[in-house]
């Protein structure tokens, strides 16, 4: 049996980060990070005993993500692995998509990635060990209307973490992806919810393939890149 690891989470308050702790946390120690720390706290009472600290965190702020790293190592360690799950959407056409609106999700989803992995990759390299996951979207590699935004700051993470598990990769440090398809969480409204929950995926669902990266930690032979979850009956 290998010692616990040290997981930091974001976007753990809820949906699908908040799974995949729930997932990982009976056996590792997780940092719980997000910008609503009474939903961390909620998610950390769920876990064991000893196993998780909530530690809020806005993944758009550099100095608040390196305040938060600092609060994760104080209690843990060094992050053994970093989960990025924060993520926003906003879904409209680009006539009508705002520029705050279009910079919001740019911040969150491609910068938090940047500003995130940024943050833990110089220690990892220094052990010559680490895992970096993105939970991102289907979005980042198929066309949808009305979700021009959202597709970009997909994008640009997805290529992000591609030319960054070249960089790392003989240091040791694994670098995969999580492209999603529809999934219930409150990304979606309450009517689509309502209307096509019975085709969507749940956070759970996400979480098992996640708990399978992570897994994979200390096997030498074997790199995870990249694995697409879509729902069995297709996108919607």
């Amino acid at each position: 049996m290998y010692a616990p690891l040290h997981i930091w989470i974001t976007g753990a308050s809820r949906g699908i980060g908040a799974a995949i702790a729930q997932r990982l946390g009976k056996h590792n120690r997780i940092t719980l990070s997000g910008r609503n720390h009474a939903s961390l706290r909620q998610v950390k009472n769920l876990l064991p005993s000893g196993h998780a600290a909530a530690v809020p965190c806005d993944v758009a702020n550099a100095s608040s993500i390196q305040s938060a790293h600092a609060s994760a190592i104080e209690v843990f360690g060094p992050v053994d692995v970093l989960i990025n799950s924060a993520g926003i959407g906003v879904f409209t056409d680009i006539t009508t998509m705002t520029v705050q609106a279009f910079d919001d999700q740019i911040a969150i989803n491609l910068r938090g990635v940047f500003l995130c992995t940024k943050e833990v990759v110089p220690a990892m390299i220094e052990r010559k060990q680490g895992m970096i996951i993105t939970v991102n979207s289907i979005a980042a590699i198929t066309p949808f209307a009305g979700c021009t935004g959202y597709s970009a700051s997909k994008a640009g993470a997805l290529a992000l973490t591609r030319s960054l598990r070249t960089e790392v990769r003989d240091n040791h440090i694994k670098v995969s992806d999580i492209l999603v398809g529809a999934t219930e969480t409150d990304i979606w409204t309450q009517e689509e919810r309502a209307s096509m929950g019975e085709r969507m995926m749940q956070a759970d669902d996400i979480a098992q393939a996640a708990e399978f990266l992570v897994a994979s930690y200390h096997n030498p032979r074997v790199h995870l890149e990249e694995i697409v979850i879509r729902p069995q009956r297709g996108d919607l």
